[in-house]
């Protein structure tokens, strides 16, 4: 039933956003164009150069929409499907909550990874220099281990937008136990849980520094660090990396708990 639930959810979520994979792919060839034609004399003029800038600045906004949009019309198909009118129908399925929510997360890591495709092939199109070593350059990592720093990157960068949608989803059904200014209260609720979490970095922060500090462990560290950069760097990414797919994990088990026991959503 999963499959079914993500496949339906995929293809809401992708008619959503193909106007902008076409844009991110366009634009680039765009911009080599007017590469090609800005020496020639009829070209070299103020007004050209205007046109020109003008076009790379919406390029430059078309590659953060592609960042920014998966999540805006992820959340967006959230509260149409499962919270406004067409909820009625969703949450009479024969399929339990946990599938729902879980399909709908899915559902959005998948068009994430759509745009990170696009947003790479945009990229490429720009400029044929395009490479990963160049946008991994000067990380600390040696030859031999890059691929999987940038294994480790991509899971990183899914669990942060996995952690995202989750939050998301749990301030939702928060705003829902309202009875008025719902939407006002998922704002706030999101804005709180957002809160909290700095404060529990900074607090995980504290008690690393207090270890530290008080083991007399400054030198030791130290010389660990900048020994063996490398797996100081896969060290952070992958614990990064399971700290956002728990915080993720914790928020979808909630959000189900409360749309079970809290709300009638039927």
């Amino acid at each position: 039933m999963l499959g079914l639930r993500l496949k339906y959810d995929c293809k809401a979520l992708f008619r959503m956003v193909w106007p902008l994979y076409i844009v991110g792919i366009v634009l680039p060839i765009g911009i080599r164009l007017f590469h090609w034609i800005q020496d020639l004399p009829f070209f070299d003029s103020f007004v050209f150069e205007m046109i020109s800038l003008m076009y790379g600045g919406i390029y430059f906004f078309s590659l953060a929409a592609l960042v920014i949009w998966p999540i805006v019309v992820t959340v967006r198909d959230f509260f149409n499907t499962m919270l406004k009118d067409e909820g009625y129908l969703t949450n009479t399925l024969p399929v339990s909550r946990n599938i729902l929510f879980l399909s709908k997360e899915l559902a959005g890591l998948t068009i994430f990874c759509l745009s990170g495709l696009v947003l790479m092939l945009s990229l490429w199109i720009l400029s044929s220099d395009f490479s990963f070593e160049v946008m991994f350059a000067g990380l600390p990592i040696q030859d031999g281990r890059t691929i999987g720093f940038i294994i480790l990157m991509v899971l990183m960068i899914l669990a942060s937008f996995y952690q995202s949608i989750t939050m998301f989803f749990l301030s939702m059904m928060l705003g829902q136990m309202h009875r008025s200014n719902k939407g006002l209260f998922s704002v706030v609720y999101y804005f709180v849980i957002s809160f909290g979490l700095q404060i529990l970095a900074l607090i995980l922060l504290m008690i690393f520094a207090y270890f530290v500090d008080n083991f007399h462990l400054e030198q030791g560290f130290t010389l660990f660090v900048t020994s063996y950069e490398w797996v100081v760097g896969m060290m952070l990414v992958g614990a990064l990396t399971i700290y956002n797919f728990v915080l993720g994990g914790i928020f979808h088990s909630v959000g189900v708990w409360i749309s079970n026991h809290k709300l009638n959503l039927e």
